[in-house]
């Protein structure tokens, strides 16, 4: 949970916005010596962005100045409009940075900075625009922007064919964990079985089909990674009414699965030499 902060005095300004996060946070570290590129991700990546969008920001930053960095952006944001609470992700984090969120006094809580620093001396950047966008470099000292990485199209097909036979073990070892816990008359544990050995891999198989370079990306922005008609069957089979819809839903979402499987399994290629990012 975010840790709350001590109250402060109301601050009064005009509304915020994402503009005025993204531009006060370029104004703090951009003369920073220790730091030597800022760039936008997320939503605006894709040109998505909503009344709902976050800010997402990444920076690069000398490994010795990370917490001086985020200290720098805290104070200007106490200062500027005051910052009602802060959740560090716990490191050693997944991607390898130290990453903060910040919610800010009196805003909508969907107004958030996501501030990822990012250590000057190794880890994953995160710039494939395949995967990830055409990335808003707000300023890039270190010419991250001018030599973007290139997709290593076989090595994918290669990853993509080894979890499609994964995916296909797993789901003939365990899909019938659902119909189990029914016997039981267990409908919680057959909900649980039925969203993690069925739906979830379901999903996965339809990124690979129809988003093969963001195939990891679980649940999320479905509506426009697959075509609408796949999206909404996938809402109708994600809300179950009771146990015997939970029976219907897993062996309909099950079928689906194992048509996708032979169908992938099928063809020639499953990374396309194009890709829409």
């Amino acid at each position: 949970m975010p840790n709350p902060r001590p109250a402060a005095a109301p601050f009064s300004r005009q509304p915020l916005t994402r503009e005025h996060i993204r531009d006060l946070v370029q104004r703090t570290l951009e003369p920073l010596p220790f730091v030597h590129a800022l760039w936008e991700g997320g939503s605006a990546c894709f040109d998505r962005t909503d009344a709902w969008s976050d800010v997402d920001l990444q920076a690069c930053v000398d490994d010795e100045r990370v917490s001086d960095a985020f200290a720098a952006v805290e104070a200007a944001c106490e200062k500027a409009c005051g910052i009602d609470a802060v959740f560090a992700v716990p490191e050693p984090a997944w991607h390898g940075h130290a990453q903060r969120f910040y919610r800010f006094r009196g805003q909508p809580p969907w107004l958030l900075l996501d501030l990822c620093m990012q250590k000057r001396g190794g880890g994953h950047r995160f710039l494939e625009t395949e995967i990830h966008g055409k990335r808003i470099f707000l300023f890039d000292r270190m010419g991250l922007e001018a030599a973007p990485l290139p997709p290593d199209r076989d090595a994918r097909e290669k990853k993509l064919r080894a979890r499609l036979t994964y995916l296909q073990s797993r789901a003939g070892m365990f899909a019938h964990l659902v119909e189990k816990e029914m016997r039981r008359r267990r409908a919680i544990d057959a909900l649980v079985f039925y969203q993690s050995m069925i739906l979830q891999p379901l999903v996965e198989l339809l990124r690979i089909r129809h988003d093969p370079w963001r195939h990891d990306f679980g649940m999320r922005y479905l509506h426009e990674a697959l075509p609408p008609i796949a999206a909404r069957r996938v809402q109708e089979l994600s809300y179950v009414r009771n146990p015997d819809d939970l029976r219907s839903k897993s062996r309909v979402a099950l079928r689906w699965f194992d048509e996708l499987a032979t169908d992938l399994g099928r063809r020639p290629r499953l990374v396309p030499d194009q890709t829409r990012a």
